[in-house]
């Protein structure tokens, strides 16, 4: 009896006899050999027919009746930038006109600089400025008296105004300029002299006095530079 695990070996030596037996004529021992692989054939994409139609893109679903739309984010609005703050520009003051009958380059001498602190009352005796006075002059305290004490003579372009009320009036009534002009008067300190003089409030100046009446009476301060009232 032959043993279940001679089988197999046995069965497997009868075949390869076989084999060998009816290819013995041709002296050639016959040996299987695998199959060769076959290559893949690549095909061609397939181009669209002339009657295919072509995908479409899709529209946009429209909501259906009772379905909630989802709101959309609101965007944000650019902020104004707030504009500068405008700058208010104050109406300049007109200059002060002068008086009826005055120079214009005395208009406004009441904001000069003031020679005296005080009114000036009526001088005892002879006063050819009969009345209270008071003296005014275009520079600066700085430029007149600028270490504090005043210094003598006064400069080119100087103006002094000397203003009286008359006694018993309340109202201005005499103007009296002197103008300082180098060069064009040097008996007089190259100082210019005029004298105005009206009768009411509201009547207009007018030239009374000028030149070498008024010098005759200054010439006698040529040490403050022609002029009566020191700076206060």
């Amino acid at each position: 009896m032959i043993p279940k695990c001679l089988g197999p070996l046995i069965l497997s030596l009868i075949f390869t006899c076989v084999i060998f037996i009816s290819c013995g004529d041709e002296g050639e021992v016959m040996t299987l050999e695998p199959p060769a692989p076959q290559q893949p054939t690549l095909e061609p994409p397939s181009q669209p027919q002339p009657d295919e139609q072509m995908p479409q893109p899709s529209e946009p679903q429209q909501p259906q009746p009772g379905e909630q739309i989802p709101e959309q984010p609101e965007q944000q609005q650019p902020q104004p930038q707030p504009e500068p703050p405008q700058v208010e520009q104050m109406p300049q003051p007109e200059p002060p006109a002068a008086l009826p009958g005055l120079p214009d380059d005395v208009a406004g001498y009441d904001q000069w600089l003031k020679l005296n602190a005080e009114p000036i009352p009526p001088a005892p005796g002879a006063d050819p400025h009969r009345g209270t006075k008071n003296v005014y002059v275009n520079q600066t305290r700085e430029v007149i008296a600028p270490n504090g004490e005043q210094q003598f003579p006064y400069p080119d372009g100087t103006i002094i105004v000397k203003e009286a009320t008359r006694p018993g009036k309340d109202f201005i009534g005499l103007i009296a300029v002197m103008w300082k002009e180098a060069g064009k008067h040097p008996d007089a300190g190259d100082w210019r002299f005029e004298e105005y003089l009206r009768g009411a409030p509201d009547a207009d100046f007018r030239l009374a006095f000028e030149g070498g009446i008024c010098i005759g009476c200054h010439s006698g301060v040529a040490a403050t530079d022609f002029v009566f009232v020191p700076l206060e």
